[in-house]
């Protein structure tokens, strides 16, 4: 009985030391000489037409884990570790594909109904969001956009899997190390702009760009994230997308136009040029070190956008005339004279010293 009781109590691994063990067991048998230099974003192993089920983390070696073969879909099998971030409609957790080592990110919001007494965690419209989350982004393939690799749904959650990016948010590294070196902002700007003349040309408008939603990974490689406020290009602004993205928290990166739109219900709507307002904002963002609009609170920013005023440069920020233009291009009040993401890819700003390589911040 008290061997029960202690392995029972006995300290369970770490959903890193479980991935870890699993892929070196993985390369062990798999282990082949190539010529080919690694690949600076691995592609993760994506899950669409499998059956996807979640599993608690073993003491034992993860081998039991292995692909099994269902009648007729593969079943992957996925471990839920730590909480990496919450949000408004759920949370986001690091998590594991036991049956190939990969690591994964599991955005999952709540479903099922609260016991007695309990409080109703659950947020109306959190799954329908999720959801279609999911279904544009499985439509995306593209160095500059998270990648997504499928989804589950079960009583009592709804969960889409991405893929796990080892850095942080544009956001956290501003707050960690400053704003950003010259050339590390140009490389950043070019590669989101490469994001969004994806999505744009898709008829997408992300609609929430900003730091926050950027990622990094080690290799300096940007990738566009949280797709829950996407529109379509033209897509009517109902009561419902009216709420999204909210006032409070993303007014400062928003253009006026959204403004304009939200507050009137304007069937029209707006179009992509709304992601190069907030595309301006971002890069104010990493010039400065601080958000767009820093000593100014929501509500102050929302009548500065209805009277179409800029956001201003912070005076210890100097901007180089060809950093003063694009920044310029990004804030043109009127949309359809705001330059695309396609235009403005060919800015001299976004132009890197021949040898500038990414090595880190500072």
């Amino acid at each position: 009985m008290q061997g029960e009781s202690a392995k029972r109590f006995e300290k369970k691994k770490s959903i890193r030391i479980v991935a870890a063990e699993h892929r070196k067991k993985i390369e062990d048998r798999s282990l082949r000489a190539t010529s080919q230099p690694s690949m600076i974003r691995k592609r993760s192993t994506k899950l669409w037409g499998s059956k996807i089920e979640e599993t608690p983390v073993q003491t034992s070696s993860p081998s039991t884990t292995k692909l099994e073969i269902a009648e007729p879909r593969p079943v992957f099998k996925w471990i839920r570790g730590e909480v990496l971030s919450k949000y408004t409609y759920g949370r986001v957790y690091l998590a594991l594909n036991a049956s190939t080592g990969e690591m994964m990110t599991a955005k999952q919001v709540e479903l099922r109904e609260p016991d007695e007494g309990q409080d109703d965690c659950r947020q109306p419209g959190a799954a329908e969001m999720l959801k279609r989350e999911s279904e544009i982004l499985k439509d995306l393939d593209h160095p500059n956009i998270i990648q997504y690799l499928g989804s589950e749904l079960t009583p009592d959650f709804m969960t889409i899997f991405l893929e796990y990016i080892p850095g942080c948010s544009l956001s956290s590294c501003l707050l960690k190390h400053g704003k950003f070196d010259d050339q590390i902002t140009r490389s950043f700007t070019e590669q989101i702009l490469d994001g969004l003349a994806y999505l744009h040309d898709k008829g997408i408008v992300h609609r929430n760009l900003k730091a926050d939603n950027i990622l990094v990974n080690p290799s300096g490689i940007c990738m566009i994230s949280d797709f829950s406020n996407y529109c379509l290009r033209r897509e009517s602004i109902s009561a419902e997308n009216r709420e999204r993205p909210s006032f409070t928290t993303s007014v400062f990166w928003m253009a006026p136009e959204v403004i304009g739109a939200m507050r009137t219900g304007e069937q029209r709507g707006f179009d992509e040029k709304a992601d190069i307002w907030s595309l301006g904002c971002t890069v104010l963002e990493m010039w400065s070190g601080c958000r767009p609009w820093e000593d100014r609170d929501a509500v102050a920013v929302i009548f500065d956008l209805i009277t179409k005023t800029r956001p201003p440069v912070p005076v210890d920020v100097e901007l180089s005339s060809e950093a003063d233009e694009f920044m310029q291009k990004c804030f043109t009040i009127e949309p359809n004279e705001r330059p695309s993401a396609t235009e403005l890819r060919k800015h001299p700003y976004l132009i890197l010293k021949p040898d500038w390589i990414f090595t880190g911040f500072k």
